[in-house]
């Protein structure tokens, strides 16, 4: 049996289509939509599963960029610098390194963006204030106290809830694509089948998010 996965932003075929038949334009006969290959997998459970994945390396992203007093470069990944054409990340225009356990470093691929660089991560919202040091931007990163600790430690439950939600949508839309293939007569017992196992990566899913938030929380209480 294969494993399964699927988008956030929209609905994912989950099962090979149909070739249609008839004349160009022509509309699929009831036919051909009812009838299912029984050898067919109604849910693709590799791609189901790796949707999931995706959400849990999102998750591990954004836990990295909480700041715990420690300098990381994961920290910046969030900023976006406004250049003439446009914003770009600011990873893909500068060199964030660490220059202490408490500063970063920013250099600059193009000379004279620093500049630009300062004022992105100043107005980021990440209550840092960098400084300019000739082509470059050190921005320091502040000792957290008890009560940073605290509210960073309480904003984990806002991103255990959003993972959650991502991960149950996925299963949401592999359970409307199994029931689909249950109304082209697919066995009762199989349906029960497809869903305990949807049902399982779900849980597996959800309960490793857990970890990485249990993780991080004990990070965030020894910093």
């Amino acid at each position: 049996m294969l494993q399964r996965s699927l988008s956030q932003s929209q609905p994912i075929r989950m099962y090979a289509s149909k070739k249609k038949g008839g004349k160009k334009g022509g509309k699929q006969s009831e036919e051909e939509t009812e009838k299912r290959d029984p050898d067919e997998d109604p849910v693709d459970m590799d791609k189901m599963e790796k949707h999931m994945q995706v959400r849990l390396e999102r998750l591990t992203s954004d836990l990295q960029a909480l700041r715990v007093g420690r300098a990381n470069p994961a920290l910046l990944n969030s900023v976006r610098v406004q250049l003439k054409g446009g914003t770009a990340s600011l990873t893909d225009i500068a060199l964030v390194t660490v220059k202490d356990a408490h500063n970063l470093l920013v250099i600059p691929n193009t000379f004279g963006e620093h500049t630009l660089i300062d004022t992105s991560i100043r107005n980021a919202g990440l209550g840092l204030n960098p400084r300019l040091d000739k082509n470059a931007v050190i921005v320091p990163v502040p000792k957290t106290t008890k009560e940073s600790r605290d509210k960073l430690i309480k904003s984990l439950g806002g991103m255990a809830e959003q993972t959650r939600v991502q991960i149950r949508k996925v299963r949401h839309d592999a359970m409307r694509q199994l029931k689909a293939a249950a109304k082209a007569s697919m066995p009762k017992d199989e349906v029960r089948s497809w869903e305990k196992d949807i049902q399982t990566a779900t849980d597996k899913y959800i309960a490793k998010a857990e970890e990485l938030l249990k993780a991080k929380a004990r990070d965030i209480e020894q910093a």
